[in-house]
């Protein structure tokens, strides 16, 4: 079935980061840990990158990192600031969706630069694309980098990583070309039915999430295979799904089980355990940029189109 992709001009098409450059932090989602943000950010200089930490990054309202008009003002502040190259997410939690009513997507646009985050962050990723046509990167945390591997560290800089699919298992062999889009799924599904929803017609999506019970990860699957539905993808790549949970009455069904019956109707490429993730492993990569996604049994290649 041919169906025509309906996805924002992107305004930035940007290459991964580049020892030098200054990196501009701030807090969309719960508060920090002080001793975490200070590791990560020991660890970015330490890679040959300078920072610039935005005072609301340490503001505090509940689990809140300050009100959402702190968060949208710092956001302003690090888009508009010349030294800033690149904007990171201190760390992810809840409440970076109270900014998105709040964003002026024509300022966003004028002074756009990419984001980089995941979890929480997976809601403002999506709604930059959407409303600003800003390409951006899911990928680790400032406070996260103190957790990931070699691998997904070496990620930031060299892109695509060989070692993103070694560890990946195929579940439907395939060729599909898409946006590459999606996030963690807790935070996908609760976008569903709003505007700030991207139009995932022809993508490649992606998925990844942890401490969900499985029911739950079941219930979000069945919402999204039918809301962006399924069927109209070029592909899919399940990351991690860590600590996944059943608890109370059984549920019984495995991870695998539920990922084999909301995809067994399809014809696209799907693989499963990926690098990416709330674990040691995630991999950076560009969101909203157009890949080939190509499965076989005995090989995985994500590759970038570039023209």
């Amino acid at each position: 079935m041919n169906h025509k992709p309906a996805h924002p001009q992107p305004i930035l098409n940007m290459p991964p980061l580049t020892k030098g450059q200054t990196i501009g932090i701030f807090a969309p989602s719960s508060t920090i840990d002080t001793e975490r943000l200070q590791a990560g950010v020991s660890i970015l200089h330490d890679m040959g990158f300078k920072t610039k930490i935005h005072p609301q990054t340490y503001a505090a309202h509940h689990q809140s990192a300050g009100t959402p008009d702190q968060k949208v003002s710092a956001f302003y502040d690090l888009l508009k600031d010349p030294s800033v190259d690149f904007i990171m997410a201190s760390n992810g939690g809840n409440r970076a969706a109270l900014m998105l009513p709040l964003l002026d997507f024509e300022f966003i646009r004028a002074h756009a630069k990419p984001l980089g985050g995941f979890s929480d962050v997976t809601i403002l990723l999506n709604t930059l694309y959407k409303k600003a046509g800003i390409t951006s990167f899911h990928m680790p945390t400032v406070q996260s980098l103190t957790r990931i591997n070699a691998e997904s560290l070496t990620a930031l800089t060299s892109g695509l990583n060989p070692t993103l699919f070694e560890a990946s298992t195929v579940q439907k062999t395939g060729t599909g070309t898409g946006p590459l889009l999606g996030g963690t799924l807790a935070v996908l599904s609760a976008m569903v039915g709003t505007h700030y929803m991207p139009d995932y017609t022809g993508a490649i999506l992606f998925l990844e999430d942890v401490n969900e019970e499985l029911s739950l990860i079941d219930r979000m699957l069945w919402q999204l295979r039918h809301a962006l539905p399924f069927e109209n993808l070029s592909g899919i790549i399940f990351g991690e799904f860590l600590n996944p949970a059943d608890t109370g009455r059984p549920f019984g069904f495995t991870l695998h089980d539920i990922i084999n019956e909301h995809t067994a109707h399809l014809s696209i490429p799907i693989i499963c355990n990926t690098a990416i993730g709330h674990g040691e492993r995630n991999h950076t990569l560009p969101f909203g940029n157009i890949f080939t996604l190509d499965v076989s049994d005995d090989m995985v290649a994500l590759t970038q189109k570039t023209a």
